[in-house]
């Protein structure tokens, strides 16, 4: 008997029984491509012919010459292509097959063996053929032969490209009754020379297929296997279901109408959940997009669907890291294992499972960002149980068995320890959807399960529209201006009014001469002004001048005359720079592990910044943790100096933060002029505001004519670059400098006349 190859609906029907198949046959497919279910099924494939079949990991190797001799001792040299010599001969050399198998190894053997001669291919050429098929079937698969037949189908799993050999052995095994997969990670063309025309087994096409993730192999998969053994003790593999992720969706990717679907319209597999991963960047309709997203939260509420929207994730609290119980650790799986007993209970004991096993499968995924640093996944480990904990009850409310949630981020993720917490819960029983629909706004999310779709129009949209009341729409006239608008200030050099919230500011390498050429210059004509998706790099001015060039006097306060504009702060004197004492009870509370704890910041009765804009008082922050994380200011971590440094980014002086709230990041930058003209030196506080205004985005000019080093005492590292411009001159008067000080403001240009040369 030769068992007929059957076609599969799915990939599933690999795991059905021989008595349940329709036509009782078997499958012969390659696989090329994948994705999400693809390998999802190759893992469990993979565990199946490890226990009820063979694995096979690039080419077999041909008989040697003990195995011939051993097969030659036993059998002889007798060879005769006929059914009764075969079933004799494989009876002799696999005594263990009962006659029935026998028989069909003998009847797949000779139909391969009557193709060869049907090719043309000499006797001896089929005769050692036959020998090379022999051999192969004692040695790689005679402890799987006496399955054949059984309910439960023997599994052959082969990677690599087939030779023409190894695959006529693969059909004698099918014929036989094995089920057989083959994987080709570089593509179908290495097959299609061996059998051009696909008739000896199926190729199949799966949706949404990309290839292979990189550094794949069955050998990578059994690392991960006993890795996963290993972490089993924390969860129970019999409770934990498998993620069906995206695949069930239909061909048009209709988020809101497939997240409606409930989840047995998704898919029947006993031991699989289906559930969405998905990415929407940018909008249909910027009309009717608000009112879309109210109704779809109507219509989840009404099928009695959980809801929850993450419009913003805060920085887990020191009382929520401190419950995480986060110890010191040698290796990250003695870290997984422990923490992921922290993981707070939802109340369902299958649940819990399986948020473990998403815990631990989170973790120990490869992450370019940590680079094998055990310090930041354990960071990561305790965001993502900090984050779980304070969000579960409301996740997962209501939660039965078999139901599907659905968990909304509205925004983009800002750090890579939000981007691996949606991770995590994607690989639970919620539909995990993030909706960016402001294009200005780039989000980096990366996953090889997330799915994206991209529409061309965007909207800033910050509060998902709870309530009939909270949806705002613009009229198609209000829509067509803002089009307008991103087509005359995209890509062209041109810029709105504060087209950017964000920046970055590089420090400009220059001679002496060009620190005044360039100060009254806008940011945006200056070289290496450019903008990256929705952040501005600002070329700034950062140098500290020495000396007075040809000892000059007049000469050198006319220069500074001409840099005091209106938007420059002159610092003249230590000690101008706030202290921030107000703050430095609070800020201990506010900062861990380095980082600012915002809401901690802007919920204090202290806090300053409230009057300013959204975006501004973020910049302050962001440019203030910058500053701690970079350590240039002596004393940080390790004599409480971030604290200091805090306190003096929320005391800065009214002119400063006027200046912060009035920059825009495309026109002249606010300016930071300082003079010091005696030996007194600057403060710590001092330093801290001028390292950050430069961070900010300030030029920021040191005049030092006496050359003294009254700045470095406070730096591990210094922000500008020195230029020695002449000789040292001691205990200068400092003139008025800016208009107003001198009291001829209303006079224009009679200021200027009494100060030029001849």
């Amino acid at each position: 008997m030769i068992y007929k190859r059957e076609q599969i609906q799915e990939l599933n029907d690999y795991f059905v029984n021989l008595s349940e198949r329709a036509g009782r046959g078997v499958y012969f497919y390659r696989i090329c491509s994948s994705n999400a279910e693809i390998l999802q099924f190759i893992g469990q494939y993979f565990d199946t012919a490890r226990r009820f079949g063979v694995v096979l990991q690039g080419k077999i190797p041909n008989p040697d010459e003990q195995q011939l001799s051993y097969y030659t001792e036993m059998m002889g040299s007798t060879f005769m292509q006929d059914q009764a010599f075969l079933i004799k001969a494989i009876g002799k050399w696999l005594p263990r097959l009962n006659v029935s198998q026998r028989e069909n190894v003998a009847s797949s053997l000779l139909h391969t063996l009557d193709e060869m001669k049907k090719e043309g291919k000499s006797q001896d050429m089929i005769r050692n053929a036959y020998i090379k098929f022999m051999c192969w079937l004692y040695y790689k698969f005679e402890r799987i032969l006496h399955l054949l037949g059984q309910n439960t189908v023997p599994k052959i799993l082969y990677e690599g490209t087939l030779s023409r050999y190894e695959l006529d052995l693969l059909c004698i095994l099918a014929d036989a009754g094995c089920d057989i997969v083959c994987l080709e990670y570089e593509g179908d063309a290495g097959y299609r020379r061996t059998d051009p025309e696909s008739k000896r087994s199926t190729l199949y096409q799966g949706k949404g297929t990309e290839a292979f993730p990189k550094g794949f192999s069955l050998s990578s998969l059994m690392k991960q296997k006993q890795q996963e053994d290993r972490m089993a003790v924390v969860y129970d593999r019999r409770k934990i279901l498998t993620p069906v992720t995206n695949v069930w969706m239909g061909k048009n990717q209709e988020l809101f109408e497939e997240s409606l679907k409930a989840p047995r319209e998704r898919g029947d597999q006993p031991q699989a959940f289906y559930n969405l991963f998905f990415h929407i960047i940018g909008v249909p309709d910027k009309l009717t997009y608000a009112q879309e997203l109210f109704h779809w939260k109507m219509e989840m509420e009404a099928r009695k669907r959980n809801f929850f929207v993450f419009e913003e994730i805060f920085s887990p609290e020191n009382e929520e890291i401190r419950m995480a119980g986060a110890k010191n650790y040698t290796d990250l799986e003695q870290m997984v294992l422990d923490l992921a007993l922290r993981l707070k209970s939802t109340g369902h004991e299958s649940l819990d499972h399986q948020v473990r096993n998403a815990f631990v499968k989170q973790m120990m995924e490869s992450d370019p960002e940590s680079d094998g640093n055990l310090h930041r996944k354990k960071n990561e480990a305790v965001y993502l149980i900090c984050w779980f904990n304070r969000y579960a009850g409301s996740m997962f409310k209501g939660y039965q068995p078999g139901q599907i949630g659905t968990v909304v981020y509205l925004g983009c993720c800002k750090n890579n320890y939000e981007a691996s917490f949606l991770k995590m819960i994607s690989r639970l029983p919620l539909d995990v959807i993030i909706l960016s629909p402001n294009l200005e706004r780039v989000c980096s999310m990366k996953d090889k399960r997330l799915a994206e779709k991209r529409y061309p129009n965007s909207l800033a949209l910050d509060a998902f529209p709870e309530t009939a009341g909270q949806m705002s729409t613009g009229t198609a006239a209000y829509h067509a201006e803002q089009e307008l608008n991103a087509m005359m200030y995209q890509d062209t050099g041109m810029y709105r009014n504060r087209q950017y919230t964000k920046a970055e500011a590089a420090p400009l390498q220059t001679m002496y001469e060009e620190v005044e050429q360039l100060w009254n210059q806008e940011l945006k004509y200056r070289p290496g002004f450019e903008t990256i998706q929705d952040k501005a790099v600002l070329p700034v001015l950062a140098a500290k001048i020495c000396g007075v060039k040809n000892r000059d006097a007049e000469a050198y306060w006319k220069m500074m005359r001409k840099m005091c504009t209106q938007e420059t702060l002159v610092v003249t004197h230590p000690g101008w720079f706030q202290k921030g004492d107000a703050f430095m009870g609070e800020t201990p509370r506010m900062i861990s592990n380095g980082r600012i704890d915002r809401r901690k910041v802007k919920e204090s009765k202290l806090y300053p910044y409230g009057i300013l804009r959204d975006e501004v008082q973020d910049y302050i922050l962001e440019k203030t943790e910058q500053l701690i994380q970079k350590k240039m200011i002596r004393g940080t971590f390790e004599r409480g100096m971030e604290y200091r440094i805090l306190a003096v980014a929320l005391d800065l002086n009214k002119e400063a933060v006027r200046m912060i709230q009035q920059f825009d990041f495309t026109k002249k930058n606010p300016k930071l002029l300082v003079i010091a003209v005696n030996e007194k030196v600057f403060s710590a506080e001092d330093c801290i505001g001028m390292a950050l205004l430069s961070m900010i985005g300030f030029d920021v000019a040191l005049f030092v004519p006496t050359g003294y080093q009254v700045f470095e005492q406070n730096f591990n590292e210094t922000f500008w670059e020195e230029h020695q411009i002449g000789d040292y001159l001691y205990d200068l008067h400092i003139p008025a400098l800016k208009p107003e000080e001198t009291g001829f403001s209303q006079l224009g240009g009679f200021f200027n006349r009494i100060f030029r040369k001849g």
